[in-house]
């Protein structure tokens, strides 16, 4: 039954939502006249936005590259999306940017940084729920639950002790205590 095989998107997207939705807070409550406020904020979207390309890159290098190689057209959705996504990414990084160095206009930069995560936001969390209802089932055909922990390990031994850390930290506290204590036991083989 599919509701009792894993989960291969439980982690990364739990840690995605709660770190997208902590910069959407932040992000309205910001004093952009601030420069401490508004360095903590470029800081935050810094690490949101890294996580965000880990993710994508890991997703594609090794869940969707196992699912081509057994249905060549199963990732054109997640790719296409993706790709779609990248690109909001890099206009809210520009954003951020022109926000940290433009004193005059930030607050007119603000305004539109934060009416643009929204959105971003919106669309990042259908792709995701997309990701979970129809990805997730191909990958759930094609590959038995110790294939998908072996993709997993892939994609945890290619993490660096920065992301590693990162991830940990949006993950950590916003899972259940056994979710929690899975992760932390991943981490140990991986330190």
């Amino acid at each position: 039954m599919l509701n009792n095989r894993k989960k291969v998107y439980d982690f990364p997207h739990k840690a995605l939502r709660y770190g997208i939705s902590k910069l959407v807070q932040e992000a309205g409550r910001t004093d952009y006249s601030d420069p401490k406020d508004v360095l903590q904020l470029f800081e935050l979207g810094e690490e949101i936005f890294l996580m965000l390309k880990i993710h994508a890159r890991d997703e594609e290098g090794v869940s969707l590259k196992h699912l081509e190689e057994k249905d060549p057209q199963a990732s054109l959705k997640d790719k296409e999306e993706h790709k779609y996504l990248d690109e909001k990414i890099e206009e809210l990084e520009s954003l951020l940017d022109r926000i940290k160095e433009e004193d005059e206009q930030a607050h007119d930069l603000s305004e539109k940084f934060y009416t643009k995560l929204i959105r971003f936001q919106t669309d990042y969390f259908s792709h995701m729920t997309r990701e979970e209802e129809e990805t997730q089932i191909r990958l759930h055909l094609y590959f038995s639950d110790t294939e998908l922990d072996e993709h997993q390990k892939e994609i945890m031994s290619s993490l660096g002790g920065n992301e590693l850390k990162i991830w940990a930290k949006y993950l950590i506290p916003n899972v259940p205590t056994p979710i929690k204590n899975r992760f932390e036991e991943m981490l140990k083989t991986f330190s």
